[in-house]
C-alpha cells in the first residue's frame, strides 16, 4: 500500500511536470524565433553566444550554451536553445519537489494528500509574481497609452524572459537548502569531510557556471554569518570555519575568472562595479519602497505572523538574511558603463524574492497542516499568496501572448 501511494505521488508530479515542460517549451521556442516579431527576451544574445557569434556581451558562464550545443547537430540553433532552456529549467521542479516532500514529511507520513499538496506547491511557486493592480488582469496594454507595466522596477521571483537565471536556479535550490542544513551542524562536526559539504560545493559551483548572480548573494550572506559566529565564539570555532570554507574555493576561483572577464576596464560591455545609493534601481522605478512591498507582500505577511507566534525556523531566517543581502546589493551596487541601464544586480534580488517565497510557502504549509496558527491568520496568508499567484498566471499569460516582459 505504501509503495502504491509513493507511486501515485510520483505519477501526479510527473503529469504536472509534463504539462509544465510543454508550456515552457512553447514559450522558449517562440522567444528564440521572435515569433510574429514579438516575444522579447534575453535569449537572442544567448543564441549568438551559443553559435560562437559576437553578441556584444561577455558570458563567462557556459552551462546553458554547452547544453544547447549538444542539440545543435540535430536541429536548428533556435530549437536547440529552446530545448536546452526547457531541460535546465525543468530540473528545478525536481529539486523543489524533493525539498517540499522533506519539509512536509511526505516520505515519513506516506500521505498521498501531502504528496499532492507538495506537487501543487512546487508548480504554484513557479508561477507566482509581483503584485500589480487587478484591473490589469486579462489585458495587455491600454489603447493609446502604451504598455501596462507589471515587472519593471518591482521584479519577479520567476523571470521567464531570462534563460540563464532559469538554468542556474536548478542548481541554486539544492545549494540553498544544503547550506541551511550545514549551518546547523558545521561547528559541531569534528571531521574534515561530510557528504553534504561536497553536495553543497558541487551545486554552488554549477549554479555559478550557469549564472553567478545567486552565488554573489549566497557567498556574501554565508561569509557574514560564518564570520559573525566565529567572532561570537571568540575564534574557538576557527577549525570549523576553515573546514567549511575550503568547500567555497572552487566557486571563488570561477568567480575570479568571471568578474575578471566581464568587468575589466577594456571590456566592451562594462567597466567595473560602482557604489552609489539607488543609482541603478532608480533607473527603472520612482517609488522603490512601493516596489519592494509589491514584490514581497506574501513573504512579509508570513514573516509578520511568524514573529507574532514566536516561530522563526532556520529556513525562514536564512531566507530573509539572503534577501537582505540581495536587497543591499541592489540598493548600493551597480555596473558601470552600458550595463548601468540593465540593473544586473536585480538578478540577485530576484533570487532573494524566490527563496523568501519558497521558504515562506513551506512554513505556511507546515503551519497549516499542523494547526500552529489561528485560522484567520492562515487565511490572511493564503489569501495574499493567492493574489500573487493570480497576478503570476496573468503575467505568464502576457509572456505566452508575446507581450513585453516589462
Amino acid at each position: 500500500m505504501k509503495k502504491n501511494l509513493s507511486l501515485q505521488n510520483s505519477i501526479i508530479f510527473l503529469l504536472m511536470l509534463f504539462a509544465y515542460l510543454i508550456v515552457t517549451l512553447f514559450l522558449f521556442h517562440r522567444q528564440t524565433v521572435n515569433y510574429g516579431g514579438k516575444y522579447p527576451s534575453d535569449i537572442q544574445s544567448y543564441l549568438q553566444e551559443m553559435q560562437g557569434l559576437y553578441s556584444g556581451f561577455d558570458f563567462p558562464y557556459p552551462i546553458l550554451f554547452l547544453t544547447g550545443k549538444l542539440f545543435m547537430p540535430f536541429t536548428t540553433p533556435q530549437h536547440a536553445m529552446a530545448i536546452a532552456v526547457t531541460l535546465l529549467n525543468g530540473l528545478t521542479p525536481f529539486a523543489l519537489k524533493y525539498c517540499f516532500d522533506c519539509l512536509l514529511e511526505v516520505r515519513d507520513t506516506k500521505s498521498l494528500k501531502r504528496g499532492i499538496l507538495s506537487s501543487l506547491l512546487v508548480f504554484s511557486l513557479l508561477f507566482v509574481s509581483m503584485l500589480f493592480p487587478l484591473t490589469y488582469l486579462g489585458r495587455y496594454h491600454e489603447l493609446g497609452e502604451g504598455f501596462l507595466y507589471r515587472y519593471l522596477g518591482t521584479f519577479t521571483p520567476n523571470p521567464y524572459h531570462n534563460a540563464t537565471y532559469l538554468a542556474s536556479r536548478a542548481f541554486s535550490v539544492p545549494a540553498f537548502f544544503l547550506f541551511v542544513d550545514i549551518l546547523t551542524f558545521y561547528e559541531k562536526e569534528d571531521r574534515r569531510f561530510h557528504p553534504k559539504y561536497l553536495g553543497f560545493s558541487i551545486s554552488l559551483l554549477l549554479a555559478t557556471l550557469a549564472k553567478p548572480s545567486f552565488t554573489l548573494v549566497l557567498v556574501s550572506t554565508a561569509g557574514i554569518i560564518m564570520l559573525w559566529r566565529l567572532c561570537r565564539s571568540r575564534f574557538q570555532g576557527i577549525k570549523a570555519f576553515f573546514r567549511m570554507g575550503i568547500w567555497f574555493i572552487p566557486t571563488f576561483l570561477v568567480l575570479l575568472y568571471q568578474f575578471g572577464s566581464v568587468f575589466r576596464p577594456d571590456s566592451s560591455s562594462g567597466s567595473g562595479i560602482g557604489f552609489g545609493f539607488l543609482k541603478a534601481w532608480s533607473q527603472v522605478t520612482d517609488n522603490i519602497p512601493w516596489s519592494i512591498l509589491l514584490g514581497t507582500a506574501f513573504p512579509l505577511t508570513v514573516l509578520l505572523f511568524s514573529l507574532l507566534q514566536k516561530q522563526f525556523p532556520n529556513l525562514l531566517k536564512f531566507a530573509w538574511q539572503f534577501f537582505l543581502a540581495a536587497l543591499l546589493m541592489l540598493l548600493f551596487l551597480y555596473e558601470k558603463g552600458t550595463r548601468l541601464a540593465h540593473v544586473n544586480f536585480s538578478w540577485g534580488y530576484m533570487y532573494g524574492l524566490f527563496f523568501t517565497y519558497l521558504s515562506s510557502l513551506a512554513v505556511l504549509a507546515k503551519n497549516t497542516l499542523q494547526h500552529r496558527q489561528p485560522i484567520w491568520q492562515l487565511g490572511v496568508q493564503w489569501t495574499i499568496y493567492a493574489l500573487h499567484l493570480i497576478c503570476g498566471f496573468d503575467y505568464f499569460r502576457v509572456l505566452l501572448q508575446g507581450g513585453v516582459f516589462h
